[in-house]
């Protein structure tokens, strides 16, 4: 997958086009009736330039502790899955 542009809206959204790049895609752009194309390097994975988010602001443990019931039930569903092994 890639953008094709040519010369001009590349300068205009040339920022906008690097941080395309960066994130792993393609920038086709068309200049003089050539194509040159801008990928990042190949040894960069998209794992590598994951960006870690917390997306729970708080531990999740206090989360299912906070049902007793929920706790109740869980602890006897792992019992009975421990017991059939």
């Amino acid at each position: 997958m890639f953008v094709s542009l040519n010369a001009t809206e590349f300068r205009k959204n040339l920022f906008q086009m690097l941080d395309r790049a960066l994130q792993g895609e393609a920038v086709e752009i068309t200049y003089r009736g050539s194509k040159l194309r801008l990928t990042p390097p190949p040894d960069r994975s998209k794992l590598a330039r994951a960006v870690r988010r917390h997306a729970l602001l708080v531990d999740p443990q206090s989360i299912v502790e906070s049902d007793a019931s929920l706790m109740a039930d869980l602890e006897k569903r792992w019992k009975r899955d421990d017991e059939s092994l």
